[in-house]
């Protein structure tokens, strides 16, 4: 009997430090890069909140990040080691996909408008992995809603970054001839490719490659068209059959694309409302009755759609985090082309997606003359003056945080083409799944007391009407050199919906830094 025991105990001590060792490891980040269901436990709040559980974990390069779902929609960001996570969707309880310690608890922070005015509650989070096993995935990631390989993010993953590589390659199509790829001047996340006959395949660095197929030709034999994964991986296609004059737009920032090159009246619904637009072609038409609303691109009107006689839905990067929307479309037979135009590096990289449109609506001559027209006025920006001038852009919100956004950021990259110097916080290195910082007053203080230039960001938060408002918003910003010298500006509303006016925003910035101009197209003087 006590050698029994004896053996017992050697057992539980053994399976114990084996445990002991596997949470360690699991801790410290050593395991297997890969998709986990994990178990997580909230606590803290008034208790009624809830988090879905199990959650999908993504591992990848040792650093962990969970898609997590509230038990509501009310909370609007979470705050984790100080930087700001927005929801990642739009309809349903709210969605955040943030970093993560596993077998470790983690303090953070989330904002929910349920109540009167919002409140930025503190929480702690648990994760567990279970079934963890090195080189394994635990459960189906089509039970997290997506399919095995899709991004769960706006961010590239590794896949996008290895087909990044591989944009330029022309793939092999039966029966086709291949000519020559158009040599981009700063987009580097497409490539055309030209065949006979009119052929050309668009390649995103996602992976997807899509064949147009010109008006009155046929799909070429043995081209893939149909699955899931049409359109990505070798040899498949989603297929865009010319003309188009039915578009179902939901990636609201390639209308000012179409408005650019008169091809608006090829789009035929909508993925946001009326009043939403800044585009006045878009009000316009939405006003004749040319343009309809179509619902927005995680809730689409398929009615419509079907309807209508939709021939392409152009989408976000937001669809990926909807991939359920996608798959009905296609079902439906309506092909998605998803713009990846924010994944340019370069800011007239994102306004060179105009070539993309004008390739797709026959209107490939204005396109080109668009974009070297925003080139010309980005580059006679460009070699102007290096004033050196220190530069933030920022926000306030009710509860007196302050919005910024990083320095690696697409509009932090136009403040030094024209010649400023942005300025960031110290802890712009931390990468979320958004581009945008949150801080406090004292931390923004800090950093941006002694800037050259405020521009404050009206896109997010309405501007103050007065430098005097301003200040009395909060007196600290009254110790500010730029509020000092009356030098603080604010965004036009529709900054964001014109990225085919990249140069041109350049040039403002430009003129502003150099001292002359005192009010532009996208920025205005707080006086």
């Amino acid at each position: 009997m006590d050698r029994q025991k004896n053996t017992l105990l050697k057992s539980i001590k053994s399976i114990l430090f084996f445990l002991f060792i596997t949470i360690s490891l699991i801790g410290c980040g050593s395991i297997s890069d890969g998709e986990y269901a994990a178990s997580v436990t909230l606590t803290g709040g008034s208790g009624k909140a809830s988090i879905d559980s199990p959650c999908k974990v993504t591992v990848k390069n040792g650093k962990a990040t969970a898609d997590i779902t509230w038990s509501s929609s009310n909370y609007d960001y979470m705050m984790v080691d100080g930087v700001r996570y927005d929801p990642v969707n739009e309809d349903g309880n709210s969605e955040f996909i943030i970093p993560i310690k596993l077998e470790k608890k983690m303090k953070i922070q989330a904002d929910t408008v349920a109540m009167s005015t919002p409140h930025l509650i503190d929480y702690e989070l648990f994760f567990s992995i279970k079934d963890a096993k090195s080189g394994d995935k635990a459960g189906n990631p089509e039970e997290f809603g997506e399919e095995s390989g899709d991004a769960n993010d706006e961010g590239a993953d590794s896949a996008d970054i290895a087909n990044k590589a591989l944009v330029n390659k022309a793939p092999d199509i039966e029966g086709l001839e291949y000519l020559s790829t158009d040599q981009n001047a700063y987009a580097d996340c497409y490539a055309i490719h030209r065949y006979n006959d009119g052929y050309a395949v668009l390649s995103v660095y996602d992976g997807r490659n899509y064949l147009i197929v010109p008006e009155g030709k046929d799909i070429p034999k043995g081209v893939k068209t149909s699955g899931k994964k049409a359109g990505k991986g070798e040899g498949a296609f989603t297929v865009i059959q010319k003309p188009l004059d039915k578009i179902y737009l939901a990636a609201s920032s390639a209308m000012c694309q179409f408005d650019s090159i008169g091809a608006i009246g090829k789009i035929a619904l909508s993925g946001i409302e009326r009043d939403n637009w800044y585009i006045e072609s878009a009000k316009k038409s939405m006003d004749a009755g040319t343009l309809g609303y179509g619902g927005k691109y995680s809730a689409p009107d398929y009615e419509k759609i079907v309807s209508g006689d939709i021939q392409l839905a152009i989408e976000s990067t937001m669809i990926l985090h909807t991939p359920k929307v996608m798959e009905k479309l296609e079902k439906l037979g309506v092909p998605v082309l998803i713009d990846r135009s924010s994944y340019e590096s370069e800011p007239l990289g994102r306004c060179e997606w105009i070539k993309v449109y004008g390739l797709l609506t026959d209107k490939e001559n204005e396109a080109k003359k668009a974009f070297e027209e925003q080139v010309s006025l980005g580059k006679a920006a460009e070699g102007g003056e290096k004033t050196g001038k220190k530069v933030v852009f920022f926000s306030i919100n009710s509860k007196h945080l302050v919005h910024t956004r990083r320095d690696d950021d697409y509009f932090a990259k136009m403040v030094e083409k024209a010649g400023g110097d942005y300025i960031a916080p110290g802890s712009s290195d931390a990468k979320g799944n958004s581009s945008y910082i949150s801080v406090s007053m004292e931390a923004f203080y800090d950093y941006a007391k002694d800037a050259d230039i405020l521009i404050y960001n009206s896109t997010i938060e309405d501007s103050p009407e007065s430098l005097d408002a301003l200040k009395s918003e909060e007196a600290i910003l009254a110790d500010f050199k730029a509020v000092k010298d009356g030098n603080v500006w604010y965004t036009d509303k529709s900054l964001y919906q014109f990225t085919d006016r990249t140069g041109m925003i350049i040039s403002d910035l430009s003129g502003i830094f150099t001292g002359n101009l005192e009010d532009t197209e996208f920025f205005h003087k707080l006086q």
